[in-house]
C-alpha cells in the first residue's frame, strides 16, 4: 500500500515510522494521502485528515487496514512528557506498569504513557516473552537479570540495566512458574 504524507517536519517524522513499521510505503505519487489539518488536499487524490488528538485513531485504523497485521503486533506507540508520540519495539520495553488510571511502559532510558489498559496489553502481549507478575505489571521476561525467591511466596525480579526490582505477587505465581517452565 502507498500514501503520501501532508503534514509538519516534526509530524511528520513520528508517521514516516509509523508507516515504514506498517509496510506502508511513502510517496508523493500515491492516490491516498494522510493530512494533518490545516494542510491542503491535492484535487484528485483521496485524504484522511488528522490531528494530535486523533492521531491515536489514524494509527487504529491503520492498523485495521493493513494486510500484514501479524508483523506490525510487535509495536506500540508511547507519549513521553514533551507530549511527543514514540513507536517502541517489544523489543526496547522493560515492563508496562498502571499507575491509577494511566498505563506507562518503561524502557532503559524512559518511561511513556500508552493508550491500553493492562489487560488489554496482557491479551495483545499472549504468547510474546511478556508475562502478568502482580495487578501492576506485565515483564518482559528477556529483561529480567535475576530472579529471587522472597517471603510469603514471593519472587523478585530483578530488571537488567535499569537496577529495578518487581514483585511476582502469590496471585501470579503459578502462571509466571508455568510460562518459565517450571
Amino acid at each position: 500500500m502507498e500514501m503520501n504524507l501532508i503534514c509538519s517536519e516534526n509530524i511528520k517524522r513520528i508517521l514516516e515510522e509509523v508507516l515504514t513499521n506498517r509496510k506502508i510505503t511513502i510517496s508523493k505519487d500515491a492516490k491516498v494521502c494522510i493530512i494533518e489539518k490545516g494542510f491542503n488536499l491535492e484535487s484528485g487524490k483521496i485524504g484522511i485528515y488528522f490531528d494530535m488528538s486523533t492521531l491515536n485513531l489514524l494509527m487504529d485504523y491503520l492498523d485495521q487496514s493493513t494486510a500484514s497485521k501479524e508483523e506490525i503486533k510487535n509495536i506500540i506507540t508511547g507519549k513521553c512528557e514533551e507530549d511527543e508520540l514514540k513507536v517502541l519495539t517489544y523489543d526496547n520495553i522493560y515492563y508496562f506498569e498502571s499507575v491509577g488510571n494511566n498505563v506507562f511502559c518503561k524502557t532503559k532510558d524512559k518511561k511513556y504513557k500508552v493508550k491500553e489498559k493492562l489487560y488489554e496489553l496482557e491479551k495483545k502481549l499472549e504468547n510474546k516473552e511478556f508475562i502478568r507478575v502482580s495487578k501492576c505489571f506485565i515483564v518482559n521476561i528477556v529483561k529480567v537479570d535475576r530472579i529471587i525467591s522472597w517471603f510469603n511466596s514471593k519472587l523478585i525480579l530483578r530488571i537488567m540495566d535499569i537496577d529495578e526490582e518487581i514483585y511476582v505477587t502469590r496471585k501470579y505465581l503459578n502462571d509466571f512458574k508455568k510460562f518459565l517452565g517450571f
